[in-house]
C-alpha cells in the first residue's frame, strides 16, 4: 500500500469524523469569536447541512483519488517489471 493511499484513508477518516460532529458546536467553538455579534451571524440550518455534506463529499473524493493513485502505482510497477524481464534483468 503506497503512502498516498494511506494518507488519503487517514484524511478521509478525519473528514468523516468532522462530518459526523455537531456542526453548530464546531461553529460556536471556532468561528463565533470572529464576530462582534455571533448570534446574528450564526449560519442557517441549510448552511450547516451543506457543510456536513461537503465533509462527506471530500472524504469520498479523497478515497477515490487515493485508489486512483494506487492503481497508477501498480500499473507503473507492472510496466517496470515487464521491461526488466524483457531485457533479462529479472
Amino acid at each position: 500500500m503506497s503512502g498516498g493511499l494511506i494518507f488519503a484513508i487517514i484524511m478521509a477518516v478525519v473528514f468523516v469524523a468532522l462530518g459526523l460532529a455537531d456542526q453548530r458546536k464546531m461553529w460556536w467553538r471556532f468561528r463565533a469569536r470572529w464576530y462582534r455579534n455571533p448570534e446574528a451571524n450564526e449560519p442557517s440550518d441549510a448552511a450547516m447541512r451543506t457543510m456536513r455534506m461537503l465533509f462527506f463529499v471530500g472524504a469520498a473524493v479523497l478515497l477515490f483519488g487515493g485508489c486512483q493513485m494506487q492503481a497508477a502505482q501498480n500499473d507503473m510497477d507492472r510496466i517496470e517489471r515487464e521491461m526488466d524481464s524483457q531485457h533479462g534483468w529479472d
